[in-house]
């Protein structure tokens, strides 16, 4: 009897183990193909040109501009349980379309930008708007709202942004 069940424990293993049991529990299979294809753009035409833009006013500076950056990378939430996934739930799936990083200070994030088109006229659209800037204003993270209609060159970002990435930077902690 006890070399029956030695046997079926041994066979019982050697299935689980080639049927790739995940930590779960179960059995996991992965796809071999999925049905998504790349984006043929990676920017609107507004957000490519405010990037350059961008790019040039931050030339020959300690400061990077990172495009399409999302909530839960800037924000740590500080709360635990329920609270914590409530945040986690405002967080998630949402981005901030630029993102300034002091690259001096290891990419301390120092301003975001949202560039807003018509879109943002809708009510839904608005909510979101007004959720998104209870979230920056909550953790301390300036964000700045850009007009697509309006026209934007090198020297109005420079004054823009004067606030943020001036030429004074405050010591950094050691």
């Amino acid at each position: 009897m006890l070399i029956i069940g030695v046997l079926v424990f041994s066979v019982l293993v050697g299935w689980l183990s080639a049927q790739g049991k995940s930590s779960g529990g179960r059995a996991r299979s992965v796809p071999t193909s999925l049905p998504v294809q790349a984006k043929r753009y990676f920017f609107a035409r507004s957000e490519r040109a405010l990037y350059d833009l961008l790019i040039q006013t931050l030339a020959g500076s300690p400061y990077q501009v990172f495009p399409n950056v999302r909530l839960n990378d800037l924000f740590l939430i500080k709360e635990k349980g329920t609270a914590h996934q409530a945040t986690l739930g405002r967080l998630r799936d949402k981005h901030v379309d630029f993102v300034i990083v002091d690259a001096g200070q290891d990419f301390r994030p120092i301003v975001a930008i949202e560039l807003d088109g018509a879109s943002h006229e809708a009510a839904a659209q608005k909510y979101r708007d007004q959720v998104k800037d209870v979230i920056f204003r909550s953790g301390g993270l300036p964000l700045l709202r850009l007009k697509t209609s309006d026209t934007h060159s090198v020297a109005s970002l420079k004054v823009l942004l004067a606030p943020y990435v001036g030429q004074q930077r405050p010591a950094r902690a050691r």
